[in-house]
């Protein structure tokens, strides 16, 4: 093993360096983390520490002040924490892909993570259960080629029911939501909006291939964009981790309302102040498919 290691660190020396063409690429993603980090996006940064901080803190009080309800809470309680938890990891490490250089690639983990909630506050509201999201069927044992019908049937329903034709969304919603989506169908399958915008530089001959990373605002403002509105959705969620007869302190619930209406504004400003229509269409959805708040209490 000792030999192989050497072999390959000679082979590939540049610079006197083991691997040294590799470290263009961390100087490249240095780069781009130093192109995001700049005052003109703070308030971006400012809204991402905050969401986190405060779900950090949340899962904190849980830990010490909820604890005791557990043992009473329900099978739907015990699928629903994982997903949320999960869900917020994937949020954290989208971002930090976002960081080294690669904002579409982290923009398609968030197509999952939309899914995910999406499903989840269907369960909440009785639409679905978190064993049909899953692919269980009630009193009976996993079979996979069964569970991947539950799973397809029941996406098809919550999706019609939360932004399709049977949401009692406005035309108007429904429509941009279907356009937003169908933006995440054409990076996650094929990655056509990040190879084509991509790559335009190297096909009119001005650029060299795209191998680096590369500040691109188009690629940033697509993705946090999108940020905001899936860590919104993520956030109206938050308060049913209390166990009913649990609820958290009232310093809690003042910095959920805070964030709740910082997050509103920063979605709604892409109607108000860039003039698209999805601002709009996101707030109306969240407030009639995520109907959560402070005081919400976990309901199944």
């Amino acid at each position: 093993m000792d030999d192989f290691q050497h072999r390959l660190k000679e082979a590939f020396r540049y610079n006197d360096l083991p691997f040294g063409r590799v470290h263009k690429l961390f100087q490249e993603q240095s780069r781009y983390l130093e192109a995001v980090m700049v005052v003109r996006y703070e308030g971006f940064w400012v809204l991402a520490d905050a969401f986190k901080a405060f779900f950090i803190e949340t899962v904190e009080l849980f830990n010490t002040e909820c604890q005791s309800g557990i043992s009473t809470c329900t099978e739907a309680y015990s699928f629903f924490l994982p997903r949320l938890f999960h869900d917020f990891q994937s949020l954290c490490g989208a971002e930090h892909l976002m960081k080294s250089g690669y904002p579409m690639h982290a923009y398609t983990i968030l197509r999952n993570t939309a899914d995910n909630l999406l499903l989840s506050s269907a369960a909440l509201q009785n639409i679905t259960d978190f064993g049909s999201i899953v692919g269980l069927e009630s009193g009976k044992p996993y079979e996979r080629h069964s569970s991947k019908k539950i799973r397809k049937e029941t996406e098809r329903k919550v999706r019609d029911i939360m932004t399709g034709s049977k949401s009692g969304l406005t035309p108007c919603t429904i429509d941009e939501l279907a356009k937003w989506d169908a933006m995440f169908d054409d990076e996650v399958h094929g990655g056509r909006l990040s190879f084509f915008i991509g790559s335009e530089g190297w096909w009119q001959g001005a650029e060299g291939l795209p191998i680096f990373p590369r500040f691109k605002e188009r690629f940033f403002a697509i993705f946090i964009n999108r940020f905001w509105e899936i860590a919104w959705m993520m956030h109206r969620l938050i308060p049913l981790i209390q166990p009913r007869g649990i609820p958290l302190k009232d310093e809690w619930r003042g910095k959920w309302c805070l964030l709740n209406e910082i997050f509103r504004r920063f979605v709604y400003s892409l109607t108000e102040e860039a003039g698209k229509k999805i601002g709009a269409a996101m707030v109306e959805f969240v407030d009639a498919k995520f109907p959560f708040n402070e005081e919400s209490e976990f309901p199944l």
